[in-house]
């Protein structure tokens, strides 16, 4: 066998390989994901009523000035 033949040997089964080894990584992952369990959307161990608003985030809203352009014309 030449050189060529044995890089594209060790090439093709290496490629092949990967994408075993993806697959198999796939499938572990999707089976980890079903034993998981799901999460609540209310958590049980809190003493205070549960509202769906973001507690630190606020929105922004900018000023509009006479300066800037604007985009309702």
């Amino acid at each position: 066998m030449d050189l060529v033949s044995i890089l594209a040997t060790v090439i093709l089964v290496t490629t092949i390989g990967t994408m075993i080894i993806g697959v198999g990584a796939y499938a572990a992952f999707k089976l980890r994901d079903k034993r998981k369990p799901k999460n609540k959307k209310i958590d049980d161990t809190l003493d205070q009523k549960i509202t769906n608003e973001p507690i630190f985030l606020k929105r922004y809203i900018p000023e509009i000035t006479k300066d800037s352009p604007s985009e309702i014309s």
